[in-house]
């Protein structure tokens, strides 16, 4: 069995090796993909497996270097929360070197969530905020 984390990792292997395929394997046919903000021409949500191919297309057409690094992990819960940096370069030379943060649901045994956001605290925040408070006993 694959934890969280390691899902997470085999996904970011995919993208940074253009494996599309392989990327799409790793996903929940209901996935859901929250974007961060940090590209404003980009959609905010994306759902299902076509859509995010299409999210995995238009991430990757602008640049010709791309590559996301998993600097930091965490799980908590079905999610993994990483600490990320994105180095990439424009085929019109415009370099970009930034770090965000992201959160991954599994279910199933495949990722089903993505909360990108533009920071790794922000992910935490995401993730907490969803998750239901636990039932307290009367006092």
């Amino acid at each position: 069995m694959t934890s969280n984390s390691e899902l997470l990792l085999a996904g970011y292997q995919a993208w940074n090796s253009e494996d599309l395929d392989r990327y799409l394997e790793l996903l929940h046919p209901e996935v859901h993909i929250s974007t961060s903000g940090l590209f404003p021409d980009l959609p905010s949500e994306y759902e299902g497996r076509d859509l995010a191919e299409l999210f995995w297309r238009q991430m990757h057409e602008p640049w010709e270097k791309f590559r996301i690094d998993v600097e930091h992990i965490e799980e908590e819960g079905a999610w993994a929360l990483a600490s990320l940096r994105l180095r990439a370069r424009a085929r019109d030379g415009l370099a970009v070197d930034m770090r965000f943060g992201m959160a991954m649901r599994v279910q199933d045994g495949l990722a089903v969530e993505f909360l990108n956001r533009r920071s790794f605290d922000e992910a935490r925040k995401a993730i907490r905020s969803e998750q239901p408070e636990p039932d307290r006993a009367p006092t």
